[in-house]
């Protein structure tokens, strides 16, 4: 059950990680994403628009392995009322809007894997 959890888990994070990607290249200004070339622009290296667009991510066979060994603290970043619901075992509550100013709660010498639905 716990398998079938975290591959559910996974797999929703991957697919919206998707559709976010998927969304269209211009805001509502109508300027360009970074990332984004206009086909008569020159190629400029620009720094990724959201940081987490350049975090590394790991398969859920990768996740178990880690928490098997004890490598690793997982952080649900969803509201606490859906934490509250259901959230995968062992993993705490960090909801994204709070990340910024609990940076010290994280810990120093672990693998730190945030998930999302």
């Amino acid at each position: 059950m716990r398998k079938l959890f975290l591959a559910a888990v996974a797999a929703a994070c991957v697919a919206a990680a998707v559709l976010l990607a998927a969304c269209k290249a211009t805001d509502t200004a109508g300027n360009l994403r970074a990332g984004s070339t206009a086909l008569n622009s020159p190629a400029q290296p620009v720094q990724a628009a959201n940081p987490a667009d350049a975090a590394p991510r790991i398969t859920v066979a990768e996740l178990q392995q880690k928490l098997e060994k004890g490598g690793v603290v997982i952080y649900d970043t969803r509201a606490k009322s859906a934490y509250d619901q259901e959230h995968i075992k062992g993993a705490l509550s960090m909801p994204t809007g709070e990340v910024a100013n609990r940076t010290g709660e994280l810990p120093k010498d672990k693998l730190i894997v945030f998930y999302c639905t």
